[in-house]
Parts: C-alpha cells; sequence; structure tokens
C-alpha cells in the first residue's frame, strides 16, 4: 500500500468538493536534508499544509508561500532551497539541496447553458473533451441527449437558484426572456456571458442592457452574436466556434492563426 494514501484520499475529497489546493513533491535533493525524494505535501490557499511533509520548517515556510501564489496564478512552480546557507532565516544549516515542485489544482470551470437541440448538444460534448464542468438547462424530454452533463436542470432557470460558480453562461435557447436572462447573468457577475442570436437580435439586447443602466466595464462580458467568425454553417462548427472563444478568453490568447 503507498506510503501516501493518507494524502491520495484527501486529494480525492478536496476533488469532489471542488475544493482548489496545491500538491507540493520533493523531485531532487543532494546532499543531508530532512525531506527525501518523493515526499509529498498539500496545502490550501493560504499557504496552510493540510497534510504530508516535505521538510523541516525553513523549508516548509519556502513551500507554503509559494503555493499561494502558484493557486493565485494558477502555475506550476520550482522551489529550490539551499539548505547549506549561513542565512539565519534559512535556519539550521543541514549541507544539503532540494527542489520541490508546487502544482496548484485549481477549480474547474463551469459552463452553464441553456437551451436544446444540436448547437446545445455539442457545446456539451466539447466542453466535457476540454474538461469543463457542464450544466445544462433544458425541458424534461431532452434530458437523455446530454450524457456528458454534470448536471442537468429542467426547472426554469433562476441563477439566483444555482448554488454553483459559474464561469461561462451560453442562451442558446431563443426564449423570449433571454435579454432578460443576459441582464441577471452580467449582475450575478458571470465572467462570460454569451447568446446565440442573430446581429438583429444580439442588437436588441444590447439596447436593453443599456437601457437598464449596465455600464460598459459590465458589458465587455456581453457576448453575442456568439462565437468567434469561423463562417460556421453546422451546429457543430458553430459550437466550436463559441467554445474557441471561451478558451481564446479564459487563456489570454489572440484568435489570430499561429502560422508564418
Amino acid at each position: 500500500m503507498s506510503q501516501h494514501k493518507d494524502l491520495f484520499k484527501k486529494m480525492v475529497e478536496l476533488e469532489e468538493a471542488e475544493t482548489p489546493y496545491v500538491l507540493a513533491s520533493v523531485f531532487m535533493v543532494n546532499g543531508s536534508s530532512s525531506g527525501k525524494v518523493g515526499d509529498k505535501a498539500l496545502y490550501d490557499e493560504n499557504g496552510r499544509r493540510i497534510i504530508g511533509y516535505i521538510g523541516g520548517g525553513c523549508i516548509e515556510n519556502r513551500v507554503a508561500a509559494t503555493a499561494k501564489e502558484s493557486l493565485q496564478d494558477g502555475e506550476p512552480k520550482i522551489v529550490n532551497v539551499d539548505l547549506d546557507s549561513d542565512q539565519m532565516e534559512m535556519g539550521i544549516p543541514c549541507g544539503g539541496y532540494m527542489s520541490v515542485i508546487v502544482e496548484p489544482k485549481t477549480k474547474v470551470p463551469t459552463l452553464l447553458v441553456r437551451g436544446m437541440g444540436s448547437v446545445v448538444e455539442a457545446l456539451s460534448q466539447i466542453a466535457h473533451l476540454l474538461k469543463i464542468k457542464v450544466i445544462i438547462q433544458t425541458p424534461e424530454n431532452e434530458v437523455d441527449r446530454f450524457p456528458n452533463a454534470d448536471r442537468i436542470i429542467t426547472d426554469p432557470l433562476d441563477l439566483e437558484e444555482i448554488n454553483e460558480s459559474i464561469d461561462f453562461f451560453i442562451l442558446a435557447a431563443h426564449h423570449r426572456d433571454d435579454h432578460k436572462q443576459t441582464l441577471a447573468a452580467l449582475e450575478a457577475g458571470i465572467p462570460f456571458v454569451a447568446v446565440v442570436a442573430s446581429k438583429k437580435k444580439a442588437n436588441i439586447i444590447l439596447e436593453y442592457l443599456k437601457e437598464n443602466d449596465v455600464k460598459d466595464k459590465d458589458l465587455k462580458r456581453f457576448h453575442s452574436p456568439a462565437g468567434l467568425d469561423l463562417n460556421a454553417k453546422y451546429p457543430e462548427e458553430i459550437a466550436l466556434s463559441i467554445m474557441s472563444e471561451i478558451v481564446m478568453l479564459h487563456n489570454g490568447g489572440t484568435g489570430m492563426k499561429m502560422s508564418i
């Protein structure tokens, strides 16, 4: 049985609770060190050690600070600790050198899609492939069409009653209250709010938002017609263009082709 079984069990618990954490692993040791290659520890978003061991106090402090930083920017980091330093803040010199990799495990982004039809089905499939949590709000008789969805809502959509943090919201329903749902999503602070619509409908919704005093900075979160210009013709292509826009904005891309 693995010596880290309790740590791995805790990782599963944190994943299921969608709680961000950091995994720190010792991967290199030269000379004398209390931490050994393969030692692991988990840290929370405040840099507090949850479980595990990677070495003494000087190592612990450095890794804890780096763990907190890595969760803030979402980037893995390497901590190199000189245990042969004469500096008092490094603690008692051990005469060695070690390296620790710090890997942030951030919350999985969540996509909420309201609607039905081939575009919504394709959105659900592509988002699932991208490791995005998928919530679909659709009529009861459409439930079987979304086998990859993490959650399906068949009741009328009420954003205030959804007890999850939504990162991306797509309206693909063509309902008469799309303008009101768009306003509610922006007021709820959802970072990406898109409507699958014609330019005419998109402009109508935009005017409604302005009439309801939505500020310019918040209008930047409104995307309609949804998606990048791929000259999409089929449902799968339309879904691809929308998910491409989400990936581009989420990763800070430009949408420009990369070929020379």
